[in-house]
């Protein structure tokens, strides 16, 4: 009996450290509770704002990031999110589906952070899943780019047929997407 306790505390333990090459901040239902959307971030004089989302599938997407400046090289996990299907399905479909997916699963439209400005950035973007007998795995998907100052960026992880990809762009101007080349990763 001691040696079954002993082995099964060693494992509850020792399996939450098996996981170490990341760093996981995403919100959780039991650390943030019921959220209806993710939090928001603004942009100022010495940041840029980056807004992550996925289009093309309702797969949801994890996304995580590395700062240059961040002295620990782990990637950190920010969240997941899934395409709600809005401007394609009826309005309140969409909603729908953003509730519930934000609320319980914690898979949001987009996820927000504020990344420094002149210091490479670094996002991640990851989807798998499947049902019976069809799964698949796409990414991790890395890109790298500078921030500018007071600029907002859009990487969005696009599903292509049965491929996906990953592309940043400048939308400060709203009503612009200037697509922003990818450097090495860090």
């Amino acid at each position: 009996m001691k040696r079954t306790t002993l082995l099964t505390l060693t494992l509850i333990l020792a399996l939450p450290g098996c996981h170490s090459n990341v760093r996981d901040s995403s919100p959780s239902l039991l650390k943030d509770g019921v959220q209806l959307r993710q939090n928001k971030v603004t942009v100022d004089a010495q940041h840029a704002k980056v807004i992550m989302k996925a289009s093309g599938n309702t797969a949801p997407v994890e996304f995580a990031i590395h700062r240059a400046s961040d002295p620990d090289p782990r990637m950190e996990v920010l969240g997941t999110v899934v395409d709600s299907g809005q401007g394609k399905v009826f309005g309140w479909i969409a909603k729908l589906n953003e509730a519930a997916n934000s609320a319980t699963l914690k898979r949001f439209p987009q996820l927000e952070v504020q990344a420094d400005a002149d210091q490479p950035f670094e996002v991640s973007g990851y989807s798998k899943g499947g049902g019976v007998g069809n799964t698949y795995s796409c990414g991790p998907l890395k890109t790298t780019f500078t921030p500018e100052r007071s600029k907002v960026y859009l990487v969005e992880f696009q599903f292509v047929g049965s491929r996906c990809e990953q592309h940043i762009y400048d939308i400060t101007q709203p009503q612009e997407r200037i697509p922003v080349t990818s450097m090495p990763s860090v």
